[in-house]
């Protein structure tokens, strides 16, 4: 009945969906609930733990109602539908459940992404910073090690002409002279190492994104995640500008910007966290402001994007900030902090506009 709109396998018993569901990969499961051997429901509930990213449907008659409405509760079906079911009831029902499936199947792909984005711009952001650390002290042994070079030949010429050690000495300083090129070539190879640790990840496709798709994007992480609830969120999106980005990577910084934001609003101790997002077009440029009204930054406000900063620190490591300011950066823009006159601490994303010929991909 629905084949001609997209592919169906079809199995005798609940047993035998399952077997098909090891050798193919199926986004929705549609069962009746009374089958040979084992009941949908009983079904359901095991493709629930086998196969947990399939949507499951149940079909059922009205004297299995309360059976259904159980399962719903417990989460092993989406839906049921009751007995005599129409057609075109049952197309539109497997259509939902196809776009939802695919859905799925597009947010579980991009948050791999996102893992893989933040993972690459952490390690670069601390071995960028780990690398600036090393630059100074390395440079003082290579200024040292300068200094020995010369000594030990002053002392070689020295000793030609006086004791009647001088093979000896000689053989002494040759050891040390011998030391001192070893360690000049282990600097050398830190400073190169240094060099290579700077360099920045290797960027994804850039594509055509509305800027507030990122934001909702970062939203749905968010409330997967937990962080969501932590505090009121206020999201005003009636402007959505287009950028030239990698989505992966404006997704990361809202998505950074928000759990910084929302935990800052969560360590309010008078009163509710509220966090105010919103997207905009300012002075020709594409603008996203996530703002808290958490605790007050003191000191200089650009010290939360020194990695493990104070303020700066997110979840895990503490360089979300940081990296959010790299990436907006490497695109052209800039991100800000600053203190509004609500008294709230406010984050400025602004980058550049798609260019008007850029193609979607």
């Amino acid at each position: 009945m629905c084949g001609d709109e997209f592919p169906v396998l079809t199995a005798s018993s609940g047993a035998a969906g399952l077997e098909l569901m090891k050798e193919h990969e199926i986004g929705v499961v549609l069962t009746d609930q009374r089958m040979p051997g084992m009941t949908g429901i009983e079904l359901l509930e095991k493709v629930e733990t086998e196969h947990p990213d399939a949507i499951r449907l149940l079909i059922t008659a009205y004297s299995d109602l309360q059976a259904a409405e159980d399962a719903i509760n417990r989460g092993h079906v989406r839906r049921y539908m009751r007995k005599p079911w129409e057609p075109e009831t049952l197309r539109a029902e497997l259509r939902d459940a196809i776009d939802l499936y695919n859905l799925n199947s597009r947010v579980r792909e991009l948050e791999q992404r996102l893992l893989d984005t933040e993972r690459a711009y952490s390690l670069s952001v601390v071995a960028t910073g780990l690398a600036d650390e090393l630059r100074h002290p390395v440079g003082w042994i290579r200024n040292n090690l300068t200094v020995i070079e010369t000594s030990v030949e002053a002392a070689t010429s020295a000793l030609e002409e006086a004791t009647p050690n001088v093979n000896r000495a000689r053989g002494t300083l040759a050891q040390v002279a011998n030391a001192v090129t070893d360690a000049r070539d282990g600097v050398k190879r830190i400073l190169e190492l240094t060099e290579e640790m700077s360099k920045a990840p290797e960027e994804a496709p850039a594509e055509v994104v509305d800027l507030a798709d990122a934001v909702r994007v970062a939203l749905r992480k968010a409330e997967s995640s937990g962080l969501r609830g932590r505090a009121l969120i206020e999201v005003a999106m009636g402007v959505e500008p287009k950028v030239l980005a990698p989505r992966t990577n404006l997704v990361q910084i809202a998505l950074n910007l928000l759990a910084n934001a929302i935990q800052r609003a969560a360590n309010r101790e008078d009163g509710q966290g509220v966090v105010r997002v919103s997207t905009a077009i300012l002075g020709g440029q594409a603008v996203l402001d996530v703002a808290d009204n958490g605790p007050t930054i003191t000191g200089d406000l650009d010290a939360v994007f020194k990695p493990f900063g104070v303020g700066g620190r997110l979840q895990g490591a503490g360089v979300g900030l940081a990296i959010s300011k790299r990436i907006a950066e490497e695109l052209g823009g800039e991100l800000q902090v600053s203190a509004t006159d609500d008294k709230e601490t406010r984050f400025r994303l602004t980058l550049p506009p798609a260019p008007n010929g850029a193609s979607r991909s």
